[in-house]
C-alpha cells in the first residue's frame, strides 16, 4: 500500500529490514498483526496478509539487532530503527494499547501538524448561514442550516469532506453514490437490524431515509468523527475511553448501546464520540483478520484434502494429477 487510504498521504514502502525514512511501522509478533502509521493523519492501516509475515520477521531481527529504544511500557515499546520507527506490540491490555494509538504515548514523537490541521488550515471561514454544496453560491447565500448544529465549529471541515467523499458506496434506494448533507452528519444514527447493526441516514440526492450496514458507512461515518473529535482531546481521554470500553464489555456492547438508546451522532458526548472511534478501528481491524485467516484456512482445508468429498472435486484433483504425470 503506498497511500494512506484516509487522507492520501505516502505512506512507507515497508521494506523488510525497516519503515522508511520519517516513517513508522506497528506489529505485533503474538498475533501477527502489521500496521503502517500514516505520518499525515497517525492513522494505523492493517497491511494485507501476503505483505505481512516476512516483515513481521524481519521487523523482530531489526529490533535485536540494531534498534535504538526511544521508551517503552511493559507490553509496547517505541524503537527507532535506522531512519524510521518501529511499534512493537507485546501483550497489553486494551487501555495501553489504546493510549499509544489514540493516546498522548506517541504525542511527542509525531512532528508538525497532522493532515488534518494542514489541510482546514488553507480552507476559508465557512459563511454565516453555512453551505449547502449541492446548491452552490445561492445555497451558501439561503440556508441556514448549521445554526443550530453541534458541529457548527467544523462546518468548514465536514463541508469539505461530504462535498468530495460520498458518505458510503451506494444508497439503497436510488443506487448511486450516498450523498450526505454535511449539517445532517448530527442526524446519523447507530440501529440494530436484524442481528446485526446498521446506520440510518438521509441521502441527499434522492432526499430517502435509508438504512445501511455499518460495515458500509463505517470509512464514512469514522472519517465524520475525527473532525467533530479533536485530536488533542482524544489523546488525553485515550486511556479513559478504553477502561469505559472494558468496563461496557468492548466495542460490540458500546455500538449495540448507542443502538438501543437511538442516540445521534450530534447527541453523543465527547467520551461517547471518542469510544465510537476507538470502537469502529478495532472492530475494522477484527473483521480484516478474520477475512484473512477465513481464506487461509480454507486454502487449508483444500491442501489437507478436507474438501474431497464436496461433487466433482476429487475428478477435479485426478485431473490436475494426470497432467502432472
Amino acid at each position: 500500500m503506498s497511500a494512506c487510504p484516509y487522507c492520501g498521504s505516502p505512506l512507507a514502502l515497508g521494506p523488510p529490514w525497516a519503515p522508511g525514512e520519517g516513517h513508522r511501522l506497528a506489529y505485533d509478533p503474538h498475533k501477527g498483526r502489521l500496521w503502517n502509521v500514516c505520518p499525515g493523519c497517525s492513522r494505523w492501516t492493517l497491511t494485507p496478509l501476503d505483505q505481512r509475515w516476512e516483515t513481521l520477521e524481519a521487523c523482530e531481527e531489526a529490533v535485536e539487532r540494531e534498534g535504538k529504544v526511544r521508551f517503552s511500557t511493559p507490553h509496547l515499546s517505541l524503537v527507532e530503527i535506522k531512519a524510521g520507527e518501529l511499534v512493537r506490540v507485546g501483550e497489553p491490555p486494551r487501555s495501553e494499547f489504546v493510549d499509544w494509538r489514540y493516546g498522548e504515548a506517541l504525542s511527542e514523537a509525531r512532528k508538525g501538524p497532522g493532515f488534518w490541521a494542514r489541510l482546514l488550515a488553507r480552507l476559508p471561514a465557512p459563511p454565516v448561514g453555512g453551505y449547502d454544496p449541492y446548491r452552490g453560491f445561492e445555497g451558501a447565500v439561503r440556508s441556514e442550516p448549521w445554526l443550530a448544529s453541534p458541529f457548527l465549529e467544523s462546518a468548514s471541515a465536514l463541508t469539505y469532506l461530504y462535498s468530495q467523499v460520498p458518505f458510503a458506496p451506494a444508497c439503497p434506494a436510488c443506487h448511486g453514490p450516498l450523498a450526505l448533507r454535511p449539517w445532517e452528519f448530527q442526524d446519523v444514527q447507530i440501529l440494530a437490524v436484524g442481528g446485526g447493526l446498521g446506520v440510518l441516514t438521509r441521502c441527499a440526492l434522492c432526499e430517502t431515509e435509508v438504512t445501511l450496514d455499518l460495515g458500509e458507512a463505517r470509512p464514512g461515518l469514522r472519517l465524520g468523527l475525527s473532525l467533530v473529535t479533536p485530536a488533542e482531546t482524544l489523546r488525553v481521554i485515550a486511556s479513559v475511553v478504553a477502561k469505559g470500553l472494558d468496563t461496557a464489555g468492548g466495542p460490540h456492547a458500546l455500538l449495540e448501546f448507542l443502538a438501543k438508546t437511538s442516540t445521534t451522532v450530534g447527541a453523543l458526548t465527547l467520551p461517547e464520540k471518542a469510544g465510537l472511534i476507538v470502537s469502529l478501528d478495532e472492530i475494522a481491524d477484527m473483521e480484516a483478520l478474520e477475512g484473512e485467516w477465513r481464506q487461509a484456512e480454507e486454502m487449508a482445508a483444500i491442501m489437507d484434502g478436507e474438501l474431497s468429498e464436496v461433487e466433482g472435486f476429487q475428478a477435479f484433483r485426478e485431473e490436475l494429477s494426470d497432467g502432472r504425470s
